[in-house]
């Protein structure tokens, strides 16, 4: 099976960046594209994942039709497995398409999109000045005695963020530490309200909140629902609590959570900065890792709402 390569897609006269494509490298791949309906099961599958029952109900198609294509499309790497469950005694699996598109490059990349922001909701924070990553503690502290433990996850973070926008715009402090540098910043949270007191102090008036008298279970008020998994998380833009600037909160119910928002930052950016569907005028999602290839750590993700 082709391993592809994941191209950033970027806006030459903004530098935004509009999504990610797959890089095609043979005439015969274009070949195996250049078929209606291979497209149309590719698009559905772009929008969210689907098992081959599903997608055939929604395109109107018999569901060995797309079942062929779906094999097809693995083949040629632009499919992913998105999960799998036991049905009737056989196994069904999922399938994402983990892009925006596909593009067949006459050459290799030129590195022009190198150091741009990973998603659009980025720009929005970097509006302010400065920007500060807050990462939980590592030592026990606040009502739960909690210790930071997604600091690698925010340094894969902050590496991406120092090439996009330049040496000294991204500071990383601890949630303990003195709160009123942070006011009139922007700010990029990382962990729930139990680990990160700055998360905990906006917790209560966010649209989409961690109740923690629910096993710190995720409630969203645009939908009224309520996720509880253990790789459930949130991504969300609120006001800065200390006054001035936003914050872009990146945490879950718990690790395998964070690590699930992180991946749909990172790999649904443009999914990631639109409105939540319920409610138009807040960013604020609710996301479920996935572990695709069962090794017990979360490597894709859905995005719920």
């Amino acid at each position: 099976m082709a391993k592809r390569d994941k191209l950033a897609l970027i806006d030459p006269e903004t530098g935004r960046l509009h999504g990610y494509v797959l890089s095609l490298r043979e005439p015969r791949e274009l070949a195996a594209l250049a078929n209606p309906t291979r497209i149309r099961v590719l698009m559905a599958l772009a929008r969210r994942p689907l098992y081959p029952r599903e997608a055939a109900k929604m395109l109107g198609l018999q569901e060995q039709t797309v079942y062929y294509h779906v094999q097809a499309l693995r083949r040629l790497g632009l499919l992913e497995e998105a999960g799998t469950v036991r049905m009737r005694g056989a196994y069904a699996t999922r399938y994402r398409f983990p892009a925006d598109g596909v593009a067949y490059l006459f050459g290799e990349p030129r590195g022009e999109a190198a150091g741009r922001p990973p998603s659009p909701l980025f720009d929005r924070v970097f509006e302010h000045s400065p920007v500060y990553m807050v990462l939980s503690s590592p030592e026990p502290h606040g009502p739960y005695r909690s210790r930071g433990r997604d600091h690698f996850l925010a340094a894969q973070l902050a590496y991406s963020l120092g090439a996009a926008y330049g040496p000294g715009r991204l500071r990383v402090v601890l949630d303990t530490d003195a709160r009123e540098r942070l006011e009139g910043a922007g700010l990029i949270v990382f962990g729930g309200p139990a680990v990160n007191m700055v998360t905990a102090a906006m917790n209560p008036d966010l649209p989409v909140y961690f109740d923690m008298s629910r096993d710190n279970a995720i409630v969203s008020r645009p939908s009224g629902k309520m996720y509880s998994d253990d790789n459930c998380g949130l991504l969300e833009l609120a006001p800065n609590p200390y006054g001035g600037g936003l914050a872009l909160i990146v945490a879950g119910k718990h690790l395998s959570g964070t690590r699930a928002a992180l991946i749909a930052l990172l790999e649904r950016p443009l999914e990631a900065a639109e409105p939540n569907r319920y409610d138009p005028s807040v960013v604020a999602h609710v996301v479920e890792g996935i572990d695709g290839d069962g090794d017990g750590v979360v490597d894709s993700v859905e995005i719920l709402e």
